[in-house]
């Protein structure tokens, strides 16, 4: 058993025992009676939502918010990120502020989009663009700040550009934390937009979901949050295999 399996046995057995655990809950009916439906019924459920084809326009809405949001959350993520790490006089000034805003609950900010927007896409893609932002911008922070000054003046000694000095010298150094900041930022946005849809919304998985608990569909409802599940892991996984292909290649 090599070093690669082991792990990936151990999550397989772990995720089997826990689902043991829920089948033997939801069979006997003893705790949670109502609220933990069996394995059985929640497959069966997620099933007719992928076999009818129930799940993807709403699976297609939610990726439509989020990749918006994280477009705006990408592009203003970086470009703040390397003022601030490049400018030691402004991440003083704007750093503490960002943290702070970083650790706060970005649900709070609904309400206002909400009057903003309207219960429209722009709202939902707000949502996403917030969520994802603050990943971004204190990874790219951070790595702008953390690049060898004796690099970058020897590029200037030698007469680079600025444009030579970024493309040459920062960004071969910004480029694994950007990509870091890139991946959790992708998470946060998805996880941004479906929470916009629980609120406001007629489509989008957050819509199925609460729909489903509405009218106490709980198969249906646990199904939709399964598959939702699946979804963010398979973004998940591409984004950390992308990472760990530019880590190998950058060593």
């Amino acid at each position: 058993m090599n070093r690669m399996t082991r792990p990936l046995l151990v999550q397989i057995g772990t995720v089997l025992f826990f689902m043991l655990i829920w089948e033997v809950i939801g069979k006997s009916k003893l705790l949670f009676e109502g609220i933990v439906p069996s394995i059985f019924e929640i497959m069966k459920a997620a099933w007719i939502q992928v076999s009818t084809g129930f799940i993807f326009p709403h699976l297609l809405v939610t990726v439509y918010e989020a990749s918006a949001g994280f477009a705006f959350a990408l592009f203003f993520g970086v470009t703040v990120g390397l003022l601030l790490g490049a400018d030691p006089f402004l991440r003083k000034i704007f750093e503490p502020p960002i943290l702070y805003f970083a650790a706060t609950p970005k649900i709070i900010l609904y309400p206002i989009f909400l009057m903003i927007f309207g219960a429209k896409f722009e709202s939902k893609m707000a949502m996403a663009a917030v969520s994802g932002f603050f990943p971004i911008v204190i990874n790219t922070a951070i790595a702008a700040a953390n690049v060898n000054r004796i690099f970058i003046k020897v590029a200037k000694s030698v007469g680079a550009s600025n444009f030579q000095t970024f493309t040459r010298v920062y960004m071969p150094s910004m480029l694994l934390p950007i990509f870091t900041g890139m991946r959790l930022g992708i998470g946060v946005s998805l996880v941004g937009a479906i929470l916009g849809e629980l609120k406001v919304s007629n489509a989008g998985l957050g819509f199925i979901i609460i729909q489903a608990f509405n009218y106490f569909r709980i198969p249906e409802m646990y199904a939709s949050i399964l598959l939702t599940f699946f979804f963010a892991a398979m973004v998940n996984l591409v984004m950390t295999l992308v990472l760990v292909r530019m880590r190998r290649f950058a060593q």
